[in-house]
């Protein structure tokens, strides 16, 4: 699917078409009409490549020979809000084709990403600047939100930790650590890219919003902040959690090793009366089996009563 729409300072986006548009927005294009967009614009055969892939890298790149002046790629990736799905079905890369004229951009099949842009800034768009400013604004407003979503599901596993060594725990807690381990790698990635933006390109000069900079530079500064407190958070916890485990095994040791020490005192007992040597007490008497019975009973009761009052800690 592609569609056209025309950005103007006065207007913002408005729907349009290839004669007068100069936004061209890609989504869910078969092999032939992206092989069309490349040779039309002379573009990199695999720059299309890795849009539906969790695990595409953040750039920033000069595209030299294309028919687009002044031309550059910015990749960045954004995370979908369908926390029910794998964390690398939501993160999905957002390709940017940069020039002075045209902006070009590619998105992920049955993404909603440009419809939740268009519904929020379709009128403060003023500017091609403005529309990929507004887009990373957006994606790290994303990032933080999952944090905060990370942080209650930290805090329950810390809360578990203390109580409980449940499978269910520990799946969560293994899904947790998966999640913010592409989050981490992803912001680290994208730190890189928006640097080499704001710094190697005259983006921030055409943008000409020091306000919206900042409030990109303050999210992003945010996100990398909450992502690093939660990793090491969850380090902790699952630190806890390997603690408690072992504390656990610990106690069943002992209870073991006492209950198999109680078990071994009748066994002894009867083991000697039991030995076939001859004149062994009692072996003409009726009721020396119930004495020797009960001795390897009050034994073990007293053996019980003795270790149950053992202090193991010390």
């Amino acid at each position: 699917m592609i569609n056209y729409y025309q950005i103007t300072p006065d207007k913002g986006i408005k729907q349009s078409d290839e004669a007068t548009g100069n936004w061209m927005s890609l989504q869910d294009l078969s092999d032939n009409e992206q092989q069309d967009i490349i040779e039309k614009y002379h573009l990199p055969n695999d720059i299309f490549l890795g849009v539906d892939q969790a695990e595409e890298v953040s750039r920033l790149e000069r595209l030299d020979g294309t028919k687009l002046k002044d031309a550059y790629i910015l990749v960045i990736t954004n995370l979908s809000a369908e926390t029910d799905a794998r964390i690398e079905k939501r993160l999905e890369p957002l390709i940017f084709i940069i020039s002075d004229t045209l902006l070009i951009t590619h998105v992920k099949k049955k993404s909603a990403f440009l419809e939740r842009l268009l519904e929020k800034y379709s009128d403060k768009t003023t500017s091609l600047e403005k529309l990929c400013a507004y887009v990373i604004l957006m994606v790290y407003s994303h990032y933080i939100a999952e944090l905060l979503r990370l942080k209650e599901t930290i805090d329950h596993l810390d809360e578990s930790a203390r109580e409980t060594t449940r499978n269910d725990e520990l799946f969560l807690l293994a899904d947790t650590e998966r999640d913010v381990v592409y989050i981490d790698h992803t912001l680290q990635g994208q730190t890189k890219t928006l640097k080499a933006l704001w710094e190697n390109t005259d983006f921030v000069e055409n943008l000409n919003d020091s306000k919206l900079v900042y409030d990109i530079a303050f999210r992003q500064q945010r996100a990398e902040q909450l992502i690093a407190i939660y990793r090491d958070l969850l380090e902790t916890v699952g630190g806890l959690f390997s603690d408690m485990m072992d504390n656990n095994l610990n106690h069943l040791m002992k209870y073991l090793d006492s209950a198999a020490l109680i078990i071994s005192i009748p066994a002894l007992v009867t083991g000697i009366w039991g030995m076939n040597t001859g004149g062994i007490p009692g072996e003409g008497s009726k009721l020396a089996f119930f004495a020797v019975l009960g001795l390897a009973i009050l034994l073990s009761i007293l053996a019980g009563i003795h270790l149950s009052k053992k202090d193991y800690s010390k």
